[in-house]
């Protein structure tokens, strides 16, 4: 029987999610080794900010892997006009799991699901066992796990500064409650995952739809009193209506990835040593006076600011 675990934060990380925005977000940088890692500083670096300003107790990073995923087999043009990973990501990437366990912090990935997936399946299973979860990603998609329990934080300046969405920041920004936030999405679509939606309703028709009807079948339902009130609104919605429930089934992020569900499997297991050796081979010196309570006499600037 397992032990039970003490309460505390847990830190769910869509890797891939921020490797990107970092990668984004600073220059070129080369390691010791002449090989790319200005990726691997800015996610090296938020991740000492999150676990210095949030102190979890729990953690786990979640990855993709190559391998299509069961969107992809439901629809062949899912992520279809996304551009190529840059040749001097991909090392960064693969290298990235490497660095989250010198953090001691879990790396996790399942083939055919998304690190969102994942992410969505740890923070449903564990967030009545912990006191808050914290999400972090660059993904708004995350968003519909937003709950009493459930934050997800947003980069909101490249990668120096994010965004806290709670309940009524999600309310405030899009007009409706985290739990529609794939019926959303089925109406008004997502160019970057390349999810149609119904063509000609933007996030003003999909908000007072969804205030009136609630989710994506009782506005369907109620199509013949949309169609009194608006016909060239209801015939987009008839028209478009496979596409709708085609675009809701592609967002909606699954809670069932086959993902180890122990508690204590991801609580964060310190080792500053290991941290500090990962940090010289890849030339972060910047980063071990950071740890090491040390105020850094030089700093690598991002396009805005870095911590």
């Amino acid at each position: 029987m397992e032990k039970k675990e003490q309460k505390g934060k847990l830190l769910l990380i869509d890797a891939n999610s921020l490797i990107h925005r970092a990668y984004h977000a600073l220059p070129p940088l080369t390691n010791p080794s002449g090989e790319p890692s200005g990726a691997l500083y800015g996610l090296s670096s938020v991740l000492i900010k999150l676990l210095k300003e949030k102190e979890p107790i729990y953690a786990a990073a979640a990855f993709d892997r190559p391998e299509p995923t069961f969107r992809k087999e439901m629809y062949e043009e899912y992520k279809a006009t996304r551009k190529p990973t840059p040749d001097d990501l991909i090392p960064q990437i693969r290298g990235s799991r490497e660095l989250v366990e010198s953090f001691g912090i879990e790396a996790i990935e399942e083939p055919g699901f998304e690190a969102d997936d994942i992410v969505a399946t740890l923070a449903a299973k564990f967030k009545e066992e912990v006191s808050e979860v914290i999400v972090i990603s660059g993904d708004l998609d995350l968003l519909q796990l937003v709950d009493k329990k459930v934050i997800v934080d947003v980069p909101s300046r490249g990668i120096s500064e994010t965004k806290a969405y709670r309940e009524e920041e999600v309310i405030e920004r899009f007009g409706i409650e985290p739990k529609y936030m794939a019926d959303y999405k089925g109406l008004v679509g997502d160019t970057s995952d390349n999810i149609p939606g119904v063509r000609g309703i933007g996030p003003k028709s999909a908000e007072k739809l969804i205030t009136k009807y609630g989710i994506l079948e009782e506005i369907y339902k109620n199509i013949n009193k949309i169609e009194e009130e608006d016909k060239k609104l209801a015939e987009k919605l008839k028209k478009n209506k496979d596409q709708a429930f085609l675009s809701k089934k592609l967002a909606i992020i699954s809670t069932d990835a086959p993902v180890p569900l122990i508690l204590s499997k991801y609580r964060i297991i310190e080792d500053e040593e290991r941290l500090i050796s990962y940090f010289k081979k890849m030339g972060f010196e910047t980063l071990i006076k950071r740890i090491s309570k040390e105020e850094p006499k030089e700093e690598i600037r991002e396009t805005g600011k870095l911590f």
